[in-house]
């Protein structure tokens, strides 16, 4: 896609991976106001599968999550410092998360405008083409923002890059404009909004459960136990690729171990955050600790989670599913279900990756599409509380 050297490529695409892994506070969501806009290098448009480039505030941000995935580079993230660390070559970067900033080469601190959209970390472009001495021109018919190399030979004019690309632009401006109406209608009615999820996986169940999700176009949020990750990353990797809510759930599942202490929870909770982003890219701040919040999680834990920027779910809806037959788990989630209903509540609906919940999932799912909720994954750029404790903080 690219027309630069190998060695240009890499650069570009090295940098855009170290500043990725910055967070931020503001978590902006691409709907109603950004508009859209189209980035190119040379003579190519660049393609990004994982979330589109955007204008804000007279600013355009580029996603880097689909670059990223090109480099090969050793990343190590340390949870306990909040940092991470990129080699490549004998090149090395660190980050320093908490103080959202990045050190240059000559060890200085400097901070930088990140937004996130759905867990996607997306850079102001202007600063990768200082960065790497490019020269940005600007397509208003696009709009196309192009980064020129003047090491290397392109051979188009703005006008006939737009002209090569137009059709595709034009498809990619409708699927913006049908988002930003799906969002409206999501804002609007967020009640009829139900989430599906999943404890203590994977495992051999959940390539089943994802088939069924993915053949009623159904997304999830699945909080998952960190050894199994690693044993099971091709199904974690496919969750993220359908767009479902990757979370902890600890490491051990032991409660004398991670409710030991404070630290102790947050370690295990720090781990799997850490496997997550190694295995996915993604960093997710959503927890659910085992057995539910009540009642472990007391407010000397709940201050640690919150100083550390987790955010806890726990379940309005219990299908009991690990004690249940099939029909016991459909008729508890309906009834629970109707009861949320009733208060005008999202229902948030329990399960665990096991083959009863394989076999009952189906008929769940047609019922509440038949009852008119849409079925969502967990959306960090839009949290509501639902935790025991009423704890606003997390």
């Amino acid at each position: 896609m690219f027309s630069f050297s190998n060695s240009a490529r890499n650069i570009i695409i090295m940098v855009l991976l170290l500043l990725s892994f910055l967070l931020v506070s503001t978590n902006t969501k691409a709907a109603t106001t950004e508009s859209l806009i189209f980035v190119a290098v040379n003579d190519e448009l660049v393609e990004f599968s994982d979330a589109k480039p955007f204008n804000f505030e007279g600013v355009t941000y580029v996603p880097l999550r689909s670059l990223a995935t090109t480099v090969k580079a050793v990343v190590l993230y340390d949870p306990i410092e909040n940092s991470v660390t990129v080699t490549k070559d004998s090149q090395s970067m660190k980050i320093l998360i908490k103080e959202n900033m990045y050190v240059t080469e000559s060890l200085e601190k400097l901070p930088i405008s990140i937004k996130t959209v759905n867990d996607r970390t997306l850079l102001p472009l202007r600063f990768i083409a200082e960065y790497l001495q490019l020269e940005v021109t600007f397509y208003a018919e696009g709009p196309i923002a192009r980064l020129l190399d003047h090491n290397e030979v392109f051979q188009l004019t703005n006008e006939q890059l737009y002209l090569n690309n137009k059709e595709t632009i034009e498809a990619e401006k409708e699927k913006w404009k049908a988002a930003i109406e799906a969002q409206k209608l999501k804002e609007v009615d967020s009640a009829k909004i139900a989430y599906l999820t999943f404890d203590d996986g994977p495992n051999s169940n959940t390539a089943q459960i994802l088939d069924i999700l993915q053949k009623y176009e159904a997304k999830a949020t699945f909080f998952m136990v960190e050894p199994k990750i690693w044993k099971f990353e091709e199904e974690v990797q496919r969750m993220v690729t359908e767009n479902h809510t990757i979370a902890s759930h600890s490491v051990t599942h032991d409660k004398n171990k991670v409710y030991h202490s404070p630290e102790s929870l947050l370690n295990e909770m720090n781990v799997t955050r850490a496997t997550l982003f190694s295995v996915t890219g993604i960093d997710s701040r959503l927890i659910r600790v085992p057995y539910g919040s009540k009642p472990y999680l007391t407010k000397d834990y709940r201050d640690l989670l919150a100083s550390n920027n987790l955010q806890v779910w726990d379940w309005n809806v219990d299908s009991n599913d690990w004690k249940y037959s099939t029909e016991k788990i459909i008729s508890t989630v309906k009834y629970q279900v109707a009861n949320q209903k009733q208060k005008n509540r999202a229902p948030v609906i329990l399960f665990h990756n096991s083959s009863s919940t394989v076999e009952a999932l189906p008929e769940i799912i047609e019922f509440l599409k038949a009852e008119g909720y849409v079925l969502e994954a967990y959306d960090q750029d839009h949290h509501f509380m639902v935790n025991f404790w009423n704890d606003e903080r997390i």
